[in-house]
């Protein structure tokens, strides 16, 4: 595949790209209106991309690899267990940051295969690193003992299944404060934090 990460409109496709996606979801944006939005003709277009899904993956591709990437470097900094867990938790906020609940919806609930087979990937890769993070966040004590990683594991992937749950992602006005309501729940639980 040739290299376009240097091309100044192929970079305002993906730049345009995910401002629309991000904004409006998969089904409701148009080729046209990302051309439009980034001064490129279709026929530009369809040079860089065959359709509309490929455009969307190659802007989570570059993403979750970027994310991949930076996720890696804190779990072999010389950082605090409790700094690194922090920090993963940072990254997963600031990486839902302008998702929005219909771009979720349109690939979970559209069955759009490719992407959803992209994110299933990216979340193995991440599952495996987050696995060594909570053995030694657990050997150092700063997660409970008592519970096991494999159980935490599960619970992350059964967030991940909630997002095919139309009705339950309805509730939130942004996929950002559904990422924020289940940290806070896996970290603190049910009951109130006591001071």
């Amino acid at each position: 595949m040739k290299d376009y990460s240097n091309n100044k409109k192929y970079q305002a496709l993906l730049i345009k790209g995910k401002e629309k996606f991000w904004r409006y979801g998969l089904r409701r944006v148009t080729i046209e209106e990302v051309c439009q939005e980034a001064s490129v003709s279709k026929m530009t277009f369809y040079k860089f991309f065959p359709n509309k899904t490929m455009l969307a993956k190659t802007i989570i591709r570059n993403m979750m690899e970027k994310v991949m990437d930076d996720y890696s470097a804190l779990l072999v900094s010389d950082r605090s267990v409790e700094d690194k867990i922090t920090r993963t938790i940072f990254m997963e906020v600031k990486t839902s940051e302008g998702i929005s609940i219909e771009f979720i919806n349109d690939i979970y609930n559209n069955n759009e295969t490719e992407l959803i087979d992209l994110l299933e990937h990216y979340k193995k890769e991440a599952k495996t690193m987050m696995y060594s993070l909570l053995v030694q966040a657990q050997e150092e004590g700063v997660i409970r003992k008592d519970v096991k990683i494999e159980f935490i594991l599960y619970q992350i992937d059964k967030v991940f299944e909630t997002l095919k749950n139309e009705e339950l992602i309805s509730q939130y006005s942004s996929f950002r404060e559904y990422s924020l309501e289940n940290i806070n729940f896996l970290l603190y639980g049910l009951m109130p934090k006591k001071c």
